[in-house]
């Protein structure tokens, strides 16, 4: 059984005998297998890069905060309250 299913002619002469739209329909699954994972993985690699610019992007808008705060809270320091505006 084993030796009949690894015969390489009997599946040459089998695939030698399909007609080619049978075959397109054979390979058409396989095609959109890998033209699916590829596009997956072209993708990822622009989804990672977009996250890695939008995490530098919100931790410079944190430091520019918070270098706000703290110039508005220095500067609240120096400037004598005496209840008048």
């Amino acid at each position: 059984m084993w030796t009949e299913f690894l015969d390489l002619k009997a599946w040459g002469d089998w695939f030698a005998s399909l007609d080619r739209e049978f075959i397109f329909l054979l390979a058409l699954p396989f095609v959109v297998a890998v033209v699916g994972l590829w596009s997956w993985w072209a993708e990822k690699d622009e989804l990672e890069r977009e996250y890695e610019e939008r995490a530098a992007q919100a931790d410079e808008r944190e430091r520019t905060e918070r270098e706000h705060k703290e110039r508005e809270r220095q500067r609240g320091a120096r400037i004598p309250h005496h209840g008048l505006r």
